[in-house]
C-alpha cells in the first residue's frame, strides 16, 4: 500500500507565536520507496529566498474539518411536517 503525505509550508506571520501551515499538494510513496509529488499550488519563498516544504503523513483527517452528522432522512421524525398527498 502506498503511503500518502500532505505537502505543506510553514508561513511565519508577524504577531503570531506559531506559523500557519499552507498545504501545497500531496506526496505518494510506493512500496519500493519511490516518491511522487503533486503540487496543487506554488510555494512562496521566505525572506531569504528559500522554499522549505514539509511532508506530514496523511491520517485521512483535514485540519479543522468538521464531519457533519449523518441524517436519517427516511425516519418518521423527519417526515412529520409533510402531510400532502402528492403521488409519485
Amino acid at each position: 500500500m502506498k503511503k500518502q503525505f500532505n505537502l505543506v509550508q510553514a508561513k511565519e506571520i508577524q504577531g503570531r507565536d506559531k506559523p500557519v501551515w499552507l498545504k501545497h499538494g500531496r506526496a505518494f510513496q510506493s512500496e519500493d520507496g519511490k516518491m511522487r509529488i503533486k503540487l496543487e499550488s506554488l510555494p512562496i519563498p521566505n525572506a531569504d529566498g528559500d522554499i522549505w516544504l514539509n511532508l506530514f503523513e496523511d491520517d485521512g483527517q483535514q485540519p479543522g474539518a468538521v464531519t457533519p452528522p449523518k441524517a436519517d432522512y427516511a425516519s418518521e421524525d423527519n417526515l412529520s411536517g409533510f402531510d400532502d398527498d402528492i403521488k409519485f
